[in-house]
């Protein structure tokens, strides 16, 4: 049975590597300054936003991280953003710039730009997650400032998750075992295959809570535990976000 993106980039978390080793901390907050300056540029900006393509691709080479899932999740989700700007070359004609002869038009370039931002937010977000893991991205906010009762419910919004795929999985392969000829379920298949999954997930989620109460789970995870922010934690931490800094500066001072 071939895993899902989520969970392949999930497992790839609790790798070991550079990228990995790095303070969660020095993580959240150079890609917390990598995004500032992404989405800080004007909305018709493509080429002053293309080197920034070098964080991400740096760090999932360093914490070697496989492309397919980050490439899938980020096309997964990619209609939202095309669909966010599909009205941009039709609302904005004038041209803005020649490229290669042919004149382009502010609203072509607008486009790109929303669709490239999109790109490299969600691949930076990806990749970190593939080098820290969501419970050690929870815990580390948690060390800056997180309220543990949000941790808590993003800690289990992320095994739910998880769960609510295993549910549907068992559904597909007894659809499958059932209607060998069929290839895709009907309309009142796929919606008594819904409901089922909704209510199987809460039963078995139920049971899961009811493990963790046996166990002493009392609404809040633990903290993580004190660790010295060590050198190359700051020198990660002060590189990527003097370069991502620098990038922008140095667009502004092209553009004025």
């Amino acid at each position: 049975m071939s895993r899902s993106a989520a969970r392949e980039l999930d497992l790839q978390g609790y790798r070991d590597s550079a990228a990995h080793r790095l303070d969660p901390r020095a993580k959240l907050v150079a890609t917390a300054v990598f995004l500032v300056c992404v989405v800080s540029f004007p909305k018709r900006e493509v080429l002053g936003l293309v080197p920034y393509l070098a964080l991400p691709l740096a760090m999932g080479a360093l914490g070697r991280v496989g492309f397919r899932p980050v490439a899938r999740l980020v096309l997964a989700a990619s209609p939202f953003a095309v669909l966010a700007a599909a009205a941009n070359p039709f609302l904005d004609r004038q041209p803005a710039a020649v490229i290669l002869g042919v004149a382009v038009s502010g609203g072509v370039l607008s486009f790109a730009s929303v669709v490239l931002r999109y790109v490299l937010c969600s691949s930076a977000l990806l990749v970190v997650v593939a080098v820290t893991t969501v419970p050690g991205i929870v815990r580390a906010l948690g060390r800056l400032g997180l309220p543990r009762p949000l941790g808590a419910q993003l800690m289990m919004l992320h095994r739910y998750l998880f769960l609510l795929e295993d549910e549907g999985e068992r559904l597909s392969r007894a659809r499958a075992l059932r209607e060998p000829l069929r290839k895709r379920a009907t309309l009142g298949t796929a919606r008594r295959m819904l409901s089922s999954l909704l209510w199987r997930s809460f039963e078995r989620g139920d049971r899961v809570y009811q493990c963790m109460k046996v166990r002493g789970f009392d609404g809040s995870f633990p903290a993580l535990s004190p660790g010295a922010f060590r050198t190359s934690d700051a020198v990660f931490l002060v590189g990527v976000s003097t370069a991502c800094v620098a990038l922008r500066t140095l667009a502004l001072r092209v553009a004025s």
